[in-house]
């Protein structure tokens, strides 16, 4: 280098070692580069000049605008590589970094930090065992234990980080996890083979058997994305939710899943393209599973509130007794109370059948519009808008058939027990049903 001048303060004799050695308070001053230290020993091996610093070991660069601290010290001269030792810390315009040690190889601008590693500025916080940073490109490489948190809370787990400070885009490999905190205090975490990330992470890509949890929901997918406060899934998605408490459970897949977020806690499920909803209360042991084109389920307090189902809408019921409904049309909704099937109302075009407990009967019914009512998730009563009509079959024979503008249909548990008609009312039977016009 030019312009190098040497400060030596003699504060002892020369001592004798392999080469040279000479034992000083030193200051040393490289054009914009300054290294001081309380005292420094000089060696000459092998046409090779090293310089060893102890105690209050100080690094500055004023053209880079950094400061180094540490313990101890060791410079090769020949090829300008420094070797930080204890209690390292790094300093300049943007971040500081703590650490064991650090290694810095001025020509290749590369400065490498190991053992327990801690980086931090105005934006991100990165902790890991070895960090590479090169300050050209402005980047770095990070592994062992990788923890990042960016804004907004969000925390990011791996083996092995890859970041470029400058566009704000990295990528994490090997055992990457990624954890948000919701105000609420709900972690939300998804597991993945790897993580990609823009824009300081508030874009995030999960690549590779994505396992999602929060609460008492569950997910999985080949893949999803985290962007402002939605994750989409993708690639034979799946999203269940289940109360340990009284095991009642409600599974979610389609082709694509919407999860959107309040708060960074899960708000709403929107499913595309041939949905599949099963919902199950172990307790009495009923079921509903919808088919349809598209679906949403929204939650409140981590449990399921409403269910809307659109497109080619197909509903089958099941209770404990065997008695079930298969019911089709275009629009369903669906409204749950403490955890059990309250109501639904199926429009565009309802069809569908009752089939009794003993499965000697069975009532075939149909309009423009449905609405069902249950009491303590059985099927309590139903009402039939607008073209209605119902048959009841027993034994291969008609024995109810009723038709009108209105119909209300009564059921104890697992039997269709009256039918109360009203509007233009038509109809026939030949066997007695309780209450029946």
């Amino acid at each position: 280098m030019k312009n190098i001048r040497h400060y030596f303060f003699l504060r002892s004799e020369l001592r004798g070692f392999l080469g040279v050695l000479l034992i000083c308070i030193c200051t040393e001053v490289y054009a914009e580069q300054k290294l001081s230290a309380d005292w420094v020993e000089t060696l000459l091996l092998n046409d090779q000049t090293q310089r060893n610093y102890r105690g209050g070991v100080v690094y500055e660069d004023s053209l880079r605008q950094l400061i180094v601290k540490a313990d101890s010290a060791h410079v090769r001269v020949g090829d300008a590589t420094y070797l930080f030792v204890h209690q390292v810390s790094y300093k300049d315009t943007v971040r500081e970094i703590r650490a064991d040690t650090l290694v810095f190889q001025d020509r290749e601008d590369l400065a490498t930090f190991r053992g327990q590693v801690l980086l931090s500025d105005d934006q991100r916080t990165l902790e890991a065992h070895i960090v590479r940073f090169l300050s050209k490109e402005d980047s770095l490489i990070a592994e062992g234990d990788v923890v990042l948190l960016l804004p907004e809370g969000r925390r990011l787990h791996a083996s092995q980080l890859r970041y470029d400070l400058i566009h704000e885009r990295g990528n994490l490999q090997g055992q990457t996890l990624l954890q948000v905190i919701g105000e609420r205090g709900d972690t939300l975490e998804a597991q993945s083979d790897s993580i990609a990330f823009v824009n300081l992470g508030q874009e995030l890509f999960l690549n590779g058997n994505l396992i999602l949890r929060q609460g008492y929901t569950r997910g999985k997918a080949l893949s999803g994305a985290y962007a402002d406060s939605a994750i989409v899934l993708s690639g034979k998605p799946l999203m269940t939710w289940s109360n340990p408490t009284n095991r009642d459970s409600v599974s979610a897949q389609g082709e694509k899943i919407l999860i959107e977020l309040s708060d960074q806690t899960i708000g709403a499920l929107e499913l595309s393209d041939s949905t599949l909803i099963h919902a199950i209360a172990l307790a009495n042991g009923h079921s509903q599973k919808i088919r349809s084109d598209s679906a949403r389920i929204v939650f409140r307090d981590e449990t399921p509130q409403r269910m809307h189902a659109w497109g080619n809408v197909m509903l089958n019921l099941s209770e404990r007794d065997t008695s079930r409904a298969v019911l089709s049309g275009g629009d369903l909704r669906l409204a749950y109370r403490d955890g059990k099937l309250d109501s639904l109302t199926l429009s565009g075009g309802c069809l569908g059948s009752y089939i009794a407990q003993d499965s000697l009967s069975e009532s075939r019914l149909g309009g423009n519009r449905c609405v069902l009512w249950f009491s303590n998730g059985e099927l309590d009563q139903m009402a039939i808008f607008d073209e209605a009509h119902c048959t009841r079959i027993t034994k291969d024979s008609d024995d109810v058939t009723v038709s009108g503008d209105y119909l209300l249909l009564h059921f104890d548990p697992g039997r269709l027990l009256s039918i109360r008609a009203e509007g233009d009312v038509r109809g026939h039977y030949t066997a007695e049903l309780e209450d029946t016009p």
